[in-house]
């Protein structure tokens, strides 16, 4: 549970952190390209039953940066796990 809860908290400190660089240095000549972003998704679709008229989208926009953060948080994760949990679920050794 205390890992699960440390793995969403370190992805979404990534992703804002990331996000956050991104637009701050889209207009930076040189590192314009860490705000260069993707759309990933489905646009709406719309299912009208006469008496409910259902809408359903999903999408999400990924930055560069966004993902370079998630990949060191993803990369930091075990030794964070090692150093706060005393190796459970660190994937470090058990002796």
């Amino acid at each position: 549970m205390k890992q699960g809860l440390l793995m969403f908290s370190l992805v979404m400190i990534a992703v804002f952190i990331g996000s956050m660089i991104g637009g701050l240095t889209a207009d930076l000549p040189g590192l314009e390209w860490l705000g260069e972003g993707y759309d990933i998704g489905l646009s709406t679709c719309e299912l009208d039953l006469h008496l409910i008229v259902l809408t359903f989208g999903l999408k999400m926009k990924f930055c560069i940066a966004e993902v370079i953060f998630l990949l060191i948080a993803l990369l930091c994760y075990p030794k964070l796990c090692q150093l706060i949990f005393k190796g459970a679920g660190g994937g470090g050794d058990k002796k």
